[in-house]
């Protein structure tokens, strides 16, 4: 029996951060996000969990993930059944539901039986959602780790891909996020002193030193741990970039850092927006004209959906800022508060 009472939360976990999304009584949509990395601590997700629901231990709980693949798993099976493990022991007392791929809920105990059915259906839950207000769009979610380029036709998802090796072969999940991406992730080389240079094959800096170089993001957005384990100032940020090179403050100017900065980030628009050309090729004829962009990583996404000749607008208008930016656990808990509904009439 479900509490006629009890809130609705849905949840987003990944290897790298945690999303809650509670339901307010218009259903919008009221977002906590943490950055937990999972696959250094795994053993305190119960315990994480139980402090971001803040006190909300007895609502009713959709669950969806990425957090299986992290590679403290030795399978996605067993990620699967350690992240619904950690939810019945944070939560004893709230019905559970996991969301699965096919646009559905499963029980626990589905779930550790068909683990492939729910791992990595996050990206489902949030197109689904947005298929009803924008029938004829592709959804571009970017996020701190990877982009996710969903096709809607018809108010349909006509993805081609359930699962992320297919999803990657399809050039609907492209490996590359506003935050995490190492930059020789992004490019082998970059422009110095007017001519190109080989980048160091080293953890040096990530993709949010470049933004947070460039402005597009705030100190307050640089969520993720720096590589050097220093600051995210732009000064610091900075100091980062110039190691891709080999250098430092002494021997790099701000100019040079600024032009390193501007090609990588074309460089990453560019592999997104191949992804988007790849889906929009398969489609043809039927192919969207418009992108819906979300997540931490919008701007990037409405520059890849632009440079691909696509109209883009944002999600927030149907999801509420906060819903835009962690659409997957904003849509699940939606969704779940239908699925919840419907079981008490």
């Amino acid at each position: 029996m479900i509490d006629a009472t009890a809130s609705i939360v849905g949840w987003d976990v990944g290897g790298a951060n945690i999303k809650l999304a509670r339901l307010d009584d218009d259903r919008g949509a009221a977002l906590v996000e943490q950055p937990f990395p999972l696959w250094r601590e795994r053993e305190r997700l119960p315990s994480v969990l139980a402090s971001l629901a803040e006190g909300g231990a007895n609502a009713v709980m959709g669950v969806t993930m990425t957090a299986e693949l992290a590679d403290c798993f030795a399978t996605k099976r067993e990620g699967v059944a350690y992240v619904v493990g950690a939810f019945e022991a944070a939560f004893p007392q709230s019905p559970l539901w996991i969301y699965c791929v096919e646009g559905t809920f499963r029980t626990p105990d589905e779930a550790r039986e068909r683990p492939l059915d729910v791992a990595a259906a996050n990206w489902m839950a949030a197109a689904t959602v947005v298929a009803r207000a924008l029938p004829d769009a592709l959804f571009v979610d970017v996020g701190s780790t990877t982009a996710d380029i969903i096709p809607i036709v018809g108010g349909r998802v006509v993805a081609e891909g359930l699962t992320d090796p297919a999803r990657l072969r399809s050039g609907e999940l492209v490996y590359t996020g506003c935050l995490r991406t190492p930059l020789c992730a992004i490019v082998r080389s970059v422009p110095l002193a007017g001519r190109p240079c080989r980048v160091a094959a080293e953890h040096f800096a990530i993709a949010a030193d470049v933004y947070r170089w460039l402005g597009a993001i705030g100190a307050d957005e640089y969520t993720c741990e720096t590589p050097d384990g220093r600051g995210c100032s732009r000064a610091e940020a900075g100091a980062r970039l110039r190691r891709i090179v080999c250098a430092d403050c002494e021997t790099l100017d701000d100019a040079a850092v600024t032009a390193i900065a501007e090609h990588i980030a074309r460089a990453q628009t560019r592999q997104i927006a191949l992804g988007i050309r790849q889906v929009i090729r398969r489609l043809g004829a039927a192919a969207p004209r418009a992108a819906v962009v979300a997540g931490s990583g919008a701007f990037l996404a409405r520059a890849a959906a632009r440079a691909s000749g696509l109209a883009a607008r944002e999600l927030s208008p149907e999801f509420g800022a906060g819903g835009a930016r962690a659409a997957p656990a904003a849509a699940v808990a939606l969704l779940l508060s239908e699925l919840v509904s419907a079981r008490r009439t």
